[in-house]
């Protein structure tokens, strides 16, 4: 009788299993799964400073002092539920909330 690959033993099994009780003991460990960065709702930003801004500032205007692209704060707004476009004008308290992801206070200006 030949020799058949599929017939031999470790072709059927996973690596480092050498019979079939070694696999069902596989099967039923735990598996952990690693993440490879912290969730973001644990970690928070180190506060960079103060920023000012006015009572209703547009999303270009924050985009410009936050240094990012308008549409990167249109993103993190829908996320807040809050829906703007680019000229729009933003109320202070999701302004408030969008510079304090960004590591920022935000400060009223007069």
């Amino acid at each position: 009788m030949e020799n058949f690959e599929s017939f031999e033993r470790g072709y059927l099994l996973p690596k480092g299993c050498k019979d079939l009780i070694d696999v069902i003991s596989l099967q039923a460990q735990p598996k952990v799964k690693m993440l490879s960065k912290p969730l973001a709702s644990h970690q928070q930003p180190a506060t960079k400073g103060e920023l000012l801004v006015s009572e209703h500032a547009t999303v270009r205007e924050l985009a410009a002092q936050l240094g990012q692209k308008p549409f990167k704060i249109i993103a993190d707004l829908m996320q807040l539920g809050v829906f703007a476009t680019v000229n729009q004008s933003v109320g202070f308290e999701a302004i408030s909330q969008l510079v304090g992801q960004y590591g920022y206070v935000a400060k009223r200006s007069a």
